[in-house]
């Protein structure tokens, strides 16, 4: 787990640093979804940077911290839709 951490914090520390310009297929309803979602409340982070075990960490996480804050988790559709395009172009 730690070794899992250590990578997600330096896949994330070189995503801050290049940030994200254009996502892969920008019109595909996978993308507007995470940019719609995920790009509200933070940068949004190019899916090849990660791999997708680690998205599926993310995304995980983040259904929790959205529930903290109050704000609605993404439905079980959204989630499908945004971890099957995360998925197609995870690194």
């Amino acid at each position: 787990m730690r070794r899992a951490a250590w990578a997600l914090s330096v896949g994330l520390g070189v995503t801050l640093m290049t940030g994200c310009t254009q996502l892969p297929e920008p019109e595909s309803p996978g993308a507007k979804l995470y940019a719609a979602r995920c790009g509200t409340c933070h940068r949004l982070y190019a899916p090849p940077l990660l791999k997708f075990e680690m998205w599926k960490y993310q995304v995980d996480r983040m259904q929790g911290e959205m529930h903290r804050r109050s704000i609605p988790p993404l439905s079980n559709s959204e989630l499908a839709t945004v971890l099957d395009y995360l998925k197609r172009h995870s690194g």
